[in-house]
């Protein structure tokens, strides 16, 4: 019987150890798993299904309790700084054209604006037809819009929107430069000492500085003025009876064009005789003066 070598032994000894090794790693982290999902399932977590069925890592799922974080808005949004005129064109036809004039106009008032200005005409027919000018203000424009939609039946409509922003920026940039140049000018002149062309020369710069002022400021009160109150021009207007024309609308137009020469020929007959009138009555004074002396000599 062969003696068996110590070193071999010793090695013999070591891979056993690390084989029965994993399966202690195994049983403490199974251990450590049991003990530490006890307080977490207490505060609302627990361990994945899969992770329970294949012994893997730990998954914590979220607590019930916690609502998803809503999704961030998408919607643009209209810089308030921008400055945008509003403008509308309507023609609406309507039954009564007095009527939806004095609809137009009250809608517009009970919406803060005002009628601008009107113009209306009649035709041969008797209907009318006009245009009214509205402003309205701007955050109104379009239920001012929709309200005289309402009046009739809309043949045409049209929006326009004109953006001002770069202009009236630049507007105040150069009031703000001319203020600033109008302050050192003045500041110059209460310094001034020295001849009396020098101060005038100052003074004029400085005339000519305000009144630019002045422009820019009525340039900025116009734009104020289109931007705070929207312009819809309305056009309304009756049905048009020629649209189905009836049997007999022939002759009565025949007879309205007659009435209308006979009285035109009537009217010109009476200013014929008013300007004949003196003298007829002149040649008839002078034939029976006439007549008279040849009377006496007879």
């Amino acid at each position: 019987m062969k003696r068996s070598n110590p070193a071999l032994v010793l090695i013999a000894a070591m891979a056993a150890g690390c084989a029965r090794q994993p399966q202690r790693v195994a049983g403490l982290v199974e251990g450590f798993e049991v003990k530490s999902a006890e307080p977490l399932s207490a505060l609302g977590y627990g361990k994945d299904k899969q992770s329970q069925a294949t012994s893997g890592p730990m998954r914590m799922a979220a607590p019930a309790s916690v609502a998803p974080s809503p999704a961030p808005s998408s919607a643009p949004r209209v810089p308030s700084a921008l400055k945008l005129i509003w403008t509308a064109a309507l023609q609406v036809e309507v039954p009564d054209f007095r009527v939806a004039v004095d609809q137009a106009g009250r809608a517009a008032v009970a919406l803060g604006g005002y009628v601008s200005d009107r113009q209306s005409s009649e035709d041969g027919a008797g209907r009318e037809r006009g245009q009214i000018t509205l402003r309205v203000p701007s955050e109104k424009f379009d239920g001012a819009v929709s309200a005289l939609k309402k009046l009739g039946r809309v043949k045409s409509e049209g929006v326009q929107t004109q953006d001002v922003t770069r202009a009236y920026s630049d507007l105040e940039t150069r009031l703000k430069v001319k203020r600033e140049t109008a302050t050192r000018l003045r500041e110059i002149l209460s310094r001034q000492t020295g001849k009396v062309s020098e101060v005038l020369e100052v003074e004029r710069e400085i005339a000519r500085v305000v009144e630019e002022i002045e422009q820019a400021e009525g340039e900025r009160r116009y734009f104020d003025n289109q931007v705070s109150l929207s312009t819809i021009t309305l056009v309304l207007f009756e049905p048009d009876a020629m649209v189905n024309p009836g049997a007999f609308d022939p002759v009565k137009a025949a007879l309205r064009q007659a009435l209308r020469i006979m009285g035109e020929s009537l009217g010109s007959l009476i200013e014929i005789g008013a300007g004949l009138l003196p003298w007829l009555i002149a040649v008839y004074l002078a034939f029976r003066a006439a007549l008279w002396r040849l009377r006496r000599r007879a």
